[in-house]
């Protein structure tokens, strides 16, 4: 009993010690985290990344920080850590090979971010999808299309592809085809179509609108009419404008017929 006692008593400095160093890591990476992992997290906020992206980058360097935390303590303890990181290396390896994809699509994921390359709200179009960008994830990208379908694209096919925004610059040209008969006045209706376009509030002056034949033949004439407009307003201008420059020339048309 006392030679029990008496070894504790010679190792009781080393044993202080190796606590007092553990209450000490503890500490210090207590604080690490604390001034870390939030400042990080709100930094991402205000850089406009999607909440998502930035709760799991805080996530990822808050286990990073708790892992090498552990790894300390259990050193300070006298515990041989050597074969504890062989095996979280070894570990870690095994999930990057296996989770290969899944890493390149993250990998993509920062890229959009950082680069801006689209934003929540855009209208993309890839290959034979379109659709507007209602979530930025880490792994994917969703977007809605105009037909209310849901549909999920890998962050790698972003980055890899051509991908056509349609809300990147401020204007956007819309453009309509009429086509017309061969006794048609040209000149009239391309001075009424003009006016028509320059009564439309949505219409830009800057640049002006252009409008030029785009097929002439015995029978008809195929006229093409391009105007710009703001990027918000391109679709309702696209799809409503048609109609009422259609429906000046048939009344173009009937005033020349009743006129004769």
């Amino acid at each position: 009993m006392n030679d029990g006692w008496h070894a504790f008593l010679l190792k009781a400095p080393d044993y202080t010690g190796r606590i007092l160093g553990v209450i000490l890591i503890l500490g210090v990476g207590w604080m690490a985290v604390r001034l870390l992992v939030g400042p990080l997290r709100r930094l991402l906020e205000r850089g406009r990344i999607d909440a998502t992206i930035a709760s799991f980058l805080a996530n990822s360097l808050r286990t990073a920080l708790v892992v090498v935390i552990l790894v300390a303590v259990l050193q300070q303890l006298g515990v041989e850590t050597t074969s504890i990181l062989a095996l979280l290396g070894a570990v870690g390896l095994a999930i990057a090979l296996s989770l290969q994809g899944s890493l390149a699509n993250f990998a993509a994921g920062l890229i959009l971010v950082a680069f801006r390359m689209v934003r929540v709200g855009d209208i993309i179009e890839l290959g034979d999808v379109r659709g507007q960008v209602k979530e930025l994830l880490p792994f994917h990208v969703v977007l809605i299309t105009p037909d209310n379908q849901r549909i999920t694209l890998p962050n790698t096919l972003l980055t890899t592809s051509a991908v056509r925004n349609h809300s990147a610059l401020p204007i956007h040209r819309a453009q309509w085809t009429l086509s017309l008969k061969a006794g048609d006045d040209l000149a009239a209706i391309k001075e009424i179509i003009v006016a028509q376009l320059g009564a439309d509030r949505r219409i830009l002056s800057d640049p002006p609108p252009e409008l030029y034949l785009k097929e002439w033949s015995d029978d008809k004439r195929v006229l093409l009419v391009s105007a710009w407009t703001h990027t918000a307003d391109y679709q309702a201008v696209q799809e409503s404008l048609l109609e009422r420059l259609a429906m000046s020339v048939e009344q173009m048309r009937r005033s020349a017929a009743t006129s004769s």
